[in-house]
């Protein structure tokens, strides 16, 4: 007897297509080998997340130095240009020059002058 039917050969199944099937339709997914791998997967995902916000947070924060050093370049070229810019090693011997002719500071914004006398009840 001749059989009528026709069948196809069948192509023999490769890994690689079986590999690329499961992960277009997603069964790689539900696999047990897989499930196993959740919770490593999802503490991976969320450290990426906290990568990502992180250098979101370090670029602000660039930003906001970078205007500030404007804004302190502009303070102190107007300080100059005003002749109100007073160096620190300057300030410290003025300090020392007001202490040395009776300025006493006593608190933290305001000089107090004492004058003295020699005493003259003495004599």
């Amino acid at each position: 007897m001749i059989s009528t039917s026709k069948q196809e050969p069948k192509e023999p199944k490769t890994k690689g297509d079986s590999f690329w099937k499961q992960l277009i339709s997603g069964d790689f997914l539900f696999a047990p080998e897989t499930v196993r791998w959740y919770p490593y997967i999802t503490y991976v995902f969320l450290l990426m997340i906290l990568i990502v916000l992180n250098e979101h947070n370090m670029d602000t924060k660039r930003q906001r130095i970078k205007q500030l050093e404007t804004e302190y370049k502009q303070t102190i070229s107007a300080l100059k240009h005003n002749n109100q810019y007073i160096l620190y090693d300057q300030n410290q011997e003025l300090k020392q020059m007001l202490n040395n002719r009776g300025f006493e500071k006593r608190d933290k914004n305001i000089y107090k002058i004492i004058v003295q006398t020699p005493k003259e009840d003495a004599e």
